[in-house]
């Protein structure tokens, strides 16, 4: 189980704003070449392990504007690349809505906000 903080560094890394990591995250396989679907997956699986690690930072009156950055780093760059009509980017869309609804359930205090994320799998077809 990963503390709060290597969490938060490790979406940092996810986001592209960790200049240190940068070359091992999720925003950097989209813009600069996803080698296989496995590897994206497991990607997008450590950025919902640093969600459910971080669940609880949501539900505060004030949450971190770093914290929401990053999440629409993320997002932000899936939607660039779905645009781009690359190789992966039916895979990177069924992500990127997985990851939208799963913060507005955050957001909105959800008793189960990553019930999308444990059930992408079946509901897209993806088994």
């Amino acid at each position: 189980m990963m503390t709060k903080d290597e969490a938060r560094s490790l979406l940092k890394v996810h986001a592209g704003n960790n200049e240190a990591c940068f070359d091992q995250g999720y925003c950097f396989k989209l813009r600069y070449g996803i080698k296989s679907e496995e590897e994206i997956e497991k990607l997008f699986d450590e950025i919902f392990a640093c969600l459910k690690c971080l669940k609880d930072l949501f539900y505060k009156e004030n949450i971190s504007r770093d914290l929401l950055a990053d999440i629409q780093s993320i997002q932000a760059q899936s939607i660039l690349y779905i645009h781009q009509k690359e190789t992966y980017g039916e895979r990177i869309g069924i992500y990127t809505e997985v990851l939208s609804e799963t913060l507005v359930y955050l957001l909105e205090n959800v008793e189960q906000p990553f019930v999308a994320y444990d059930h992408y799998k079946e509901n897209y077809d993806l088994e």
